[in-house]
């Protein structure tokens, strides 16, 4: 059994990772800016608009995992996580492959308004789908 005192330390290196990934975060996202204003080629600021809130998705539920046993949680897997991923990742996919192409595409997924809560839930749900408590 831990001691009391552990789980107080756990969040307070989470916080603490947290706080760097946010600080990476930022930093690769300047870096993919400069990129993008210096060649005008805006497809890695579109996979970094998806990725990155994936990341943060998969850190966040770093909290909420009880257990670290496998669980495969079928319903939250396909009803949840699979839709998310396809939001999230639909654009920068037709964008990578299909960057002349005219393929039907609702705004509203990529409105930067947005905040990427679709690629977050997709990260978070993923964890939770795997590893149920």
């Amino acid at each position: 059994m831990r001691p009391k005192w552990s789980i107080w330390v756990l969040k307070l290196l989470w916080f603490a990772g947290l706080l760097g990934l946010l600080f990476i975060s930022n930093h690769f996202e300047l870096i993919v800016k400069k990129k993008v204003n210096e060649t005008f080629i805006t497809l890695p600021l579109i996979w970094f608009y998806s990725i990155v809130p994936f990341i943060f998705g998969v850190y966040i539920s770093l909290l909420l995992v009880k257990k670290w046993l496998f669980k495969m949680n079928k319903q939250l897997f396909l009803c949840v996580t699979v839709p998310c991923l396809i939001i999230s990742f639909y654009y920068p996919i037709v964008a990578t492959f299909f960057p002349n192409a005219a393929f039907p595409f609702v705004f509203w997924i990529i409105n930067p308004t947005s905040a990427g809560i679709a690629s977050i839930v997709a990260g978070l749900s993923i964890i939770m789908a795997f590893f149920r408590s």
